[in-house]
């Protein structure tokens, strides 16, 4: 093999650019559309990562099938290593694990600059796309079918995405040093090969949309000669191994003494997160946190040279509680079920009315309905807490069928994912004993640094989902908070709570929580019993998982859901502040280490009266309205932002399809008032009759259409000044309605005068100096579209006037 100086980044960014209109679909239509486009979360359109990787597998399939002389070889399993293997399509029984991607692909979607100057533009937004119409024919006759028409949505060509791609050798791979470049350079080569190999993606492919060109390397020319000089000498892909976990030391045996600390941890969406909670027909549904096992793994990475993280697991001595969404800094805790709110008016979505059960009497002439789901901030005894739901996005793919190139249920057919949207923080806990952040301090005084940075969980976290990036507070001790309610105990749920009956078997009988909550507060306790007045609100909650490798599932975990809570009487004994502070902190029941088993006591919300006599107020904060963007393609001054001259010619193309609509939808409301058509064309009715005569609007119609740039002599003043000449010809034009024609077409600001397009430009405009350029190139359209508008709707309102006189006559 032939030494080359080509290097191989770990980091690299797709540049897609669609030559044509194209269409990735989303699965699903809208009012008059029957197909819509997918959107990202500012709305605009963007390609799948799943649509991306899987056309640039086509492509390198097709690159290794020529080098192979057929579907198998070295090639076709160097496309596997790169793209990982495809269990669905296997046909007989998987007795390996299957192979992990090597490659990752993220979404392409279009440049930033010009994201940021449509974020306050809905209606350039809008004219990014356009609706096209279609049919569908019947093969015998060779004509459209009866009610086949349809129409899709179809995004403007020229657009240009970026894909951010990054390899992932060093942990699924046995790859030694020595064989890494090679490994990377093969990989490299093959992939700008397959990428040489696609022309088109998305919907309609093959009748004219979705034609793209996909570079993924400048030099790319130099790597297909390295690929045609070395590929006949090129290995057989390495062998696949588990992920590796740092190696770590023993760690000693350490005894907690009842202290505990808590590391805080902010996380940040970055994408999508898809985190199963079940699966129904091909939907798969999402939690409403983090749960956290999936930040298992990070602890192992980061921690694992310091700390034998499964044994500090094993021996619970490590939490990590699930991850809820931020209110005012703080984690969002799930509603209590004991919250009711008036079922016609109230509720903690409308901030008023709430009933605390476990305090407050039913009204009699009240119905109340119990609260349910979303997480509330904490309580400051003045007023109702925060409450704040997550709107889940729901994203539809498909899997394609190699031969017939279509969805089909042999391979999967269409399926859709419910997931936290990007852009949303979350916060949770890593929770130790003393004993072990004196362990990690010895070892690294700034340990939990290491947490911070950036990682991927979840379901499909090798494409579009799964990015977050996690920022780290330092440990603190947690202290004794809980408030007192005489000798009554108030338990809160704050995440499902798994736990095992005499028989070690799963239960959820209320007498199995009270007696392991005896053994930990060395209590004995009873459940209050008051009448009018709630004391148990408990709810079941059975999650699945599944082994992502495998794809196979995990046994289901049946406990209590977060939100439950109950309130028990203290029989015998005292509880000390200490002993709640530390269950609070490792919390109860099974798999704890992951997120279960967490509760509060005695939460001053739980604890309060009259909760019904509390309001929020709802006042929305206010946001600054963040400055306009305008694109410009010399210098960066100002509100102006330097592009490149693609994003610029293609931000030009946005803000055209948007001034013409614009334009035409103000002709169309200009020209249904007839006072206006009298003022800016002279036209009228005068006792069923046209003034002038339809054959002459029909003259001004025909040379207006030769109407094509601003100049003081065009067709059509050379037509009036004809006019002119002709005395019985001239009469028919009443008053100055020749003198009227003539100044639209050679005042060039009167037609955006009578169009009021000033008003919208403002909201029509990105590019820098582009209301005085699309007012020059499009003066000519908006004078024809006006005066179109305005004969059409004179002779529609002269047929209805005619037809009247014609049934008072009959």
């Amino acid at each position: 093999m032939s030494n080359t100086t080509l290097t191989v980044p770990n980091n690299f960014t797709l540049t897609i650019t669609m030559k044509s209109d194209w269409h990735v679909g989303s699965g699903s239509g809208r009012g008059e559309i029957d197909s819509i486009v997918q959107r990202d979360a500012d709305g605009l359109p963007y390609i799948p990562a799943k649509s991306l990787t899987g056309i640039l597998r086509d492509g390198c399939e097709q690159v290794a099938q020529a080098l192979d002389g057929g579907s198998s070889g070295k090639w076709n399993n160097w496309v596997n290593f790169l793209f990982g293997d495809q269990p669905a399509l296997a046909k007989g029984a998987i007795e390996t694990e299957p192979r992990p991607a090597s490659l990752s692909i993220q979404s392409a979607h279009l440049d930033t600059k010009l994201r940021d100057a449509l974020s306050e533009k809905p209606k350039l937004q809008q004219a990014i796309a356009f609706i096209k119409p279609g049919v569908s024919i019947d093969a015998e006759t060779g004509s459209a079918k009866p009610d086949f028409l349809r129409f899709e949505e179809v995004v403007r060509m020229n657009a240009v995405l970026s894909a951010d791609c990054q390899f992932n050798f060093s942990e699924i791979t046995s790859i030694t040093d020595g064989e890494l470049q090679t490994v990377q350079q093969v990989c490299y080569a093959l992939l700008i090969a397959g990428a040489k190999m696609v022309d088109r993606l998305g919907g309609k492919r093959r009748r004219g949309v979705g034609t793209c060109e996909i570079k993924v390397d400048d030099k790319e020319q130099n790597w297909l000669k390295w690929l045609e000089t070395n590929h006949a000498g090129i290995k057989e892909r390495p062998d696949c191994k588990p992920d590796k976990l740092p190696s770590y030391t023993q760690t000693p045996n350490l005894v907690p003494n009842g202290i505990w600390y808590k590391v805080p941890l902010k996380i940040e969406t970055r994408s999508p997160l898809v985190l199963p909670s079940r699966t129904v027909g091909n939907v798969v549904e999402c939690l409403d946190y983090i749960p956290g096992r999936y930040l298992l793994r990070h602890l192992h990475k980061q921690l694992g040279d310091k700390l034998n993280v499964s044994q500090a697991i094993a021996q619970n001595h490590l939490v990590i509680t699930n991850a809820t969404i931020e209110i005012n800094g703080v984690a969002g805790r799930p509603t209590p079920f004991c919250l009711f709110g008036e079922k016609l008016d109230g509720g903690l979505g409308k901030g008023k009315n709430v009933y605390n059960r476990f305090q407050e009497s039913e009204p009699d002439d009240t119905q109340l309905k119990g609260e349910r789901g979303g997480y509330i901030g904490q309580f400051n005894n003045s007023e109702l807490p925060e409450y704040q739901k997550i709107d889940f996005e729901l994203y539809t793919h498909n899997t394609i069928m190699d031969e017939v190139q279509r969805p089909t249920r042999e391979v999967g057919g269409i399926y859709s994912y419910e997931a936290i949207p990007a852009g949303l923080t979350f916060r949770a806990e890593l929770r130790i004993p003393a004993s072990v952040e004196k362990h990690l301090a010895e070892k690294d005084n700034n340990w939990f640094q290491k947490l911070a940075g950036n990682t991927r969980i979840g379901q499909s976290k090798k494409d579009q989902y799964g990015a977050i990036a996690i920022e780290v507070e330092s440990p603190t001790p947690i202290q004794a908070t809980t408030g007192s309610q005489q000798n009554l105990l108030y338990v809160w749920f704050v995440s499902d709570v798994l736990m095992r009956g005499k028989r070690l078997n799963p239960t959820v009988d209320p007498d199995d929580f009270k007696k392991a909550l005896e053994r930990e507060l060395n209590v004995k306790l009873k459940e209050r019993e008051i009448d009018d007045l709630l004391s148990m609100m408990l709810r079941q909650r059975r999650t699945e998982s599944w082994q992502v490798r495998w794809g196979l599932p995990r046994p289901s975990m049946v406990g209590w859901q977060a939100g439950s809570c109950i309130v028990y009487h203290v029989t015998e004994g005292s509880i000390a502040p200490e002993k709640i502070a530390e269950l609070e902190a490792k919390g109860i029941g099974d798999r704890r280490s992951e997120g279960y088993g967490q509760i509060l006591f005695n939460d001053p919300l739980l604890l309060t009266q009259k909760l019904s006599g509390f309001t929020r107020n709802n006042q929305l904060s206010q946001n600054t309205k963040p400055k306009s963007v305008i694109l410009s393609k010399s210098s960066n001054s100002g509100n102006n932002v330097k592009v490149s001259n693609s994003v610029f010619d293609y931000a030009r193309l946005i803000e055209t399809a948007a001034w013409r609509e614009a334009i035409q939808n103000q002709a169309v409301a200009v020209a249904a008032n007839p006072q206006k058509r009298k003022e800016v064309l002279g036209i009228g009715i005068s006792g069923g009759e046209s003034q002038p005569p339809m054959s002459q609007l029909g003259g001004l119609r025909s040379v207006m259409g030769k109407l094509t740039e601003q100049n003081k002599s065009n067709s059509v003043t050379g037509w009036i000044e004809a006019i002119k000449k002709v005395e019985n010809r001239k009469e028919k034009w009443t008053g100055t309605s020749l003198n009227d024609i003539k100044e639209l077409v050679t005042d060039f600001d009167k037609i955006w005068q009578i169009l009021e397009v000033d008003k919208l430009s403002k909201d029509l405009t990105i590019t820098d100096n582009g209301k005085t350029k699309l007012k020059a190139d499009l003066w000519a359209e908006a004078v024809r579209t006006l005066v179109d508008a305005m004969i059409r709707g004179h002779k529609r309102d002269l047929e209805k006037e005619q037809k009247e006189q014609s049934e008072e006559v009959a």
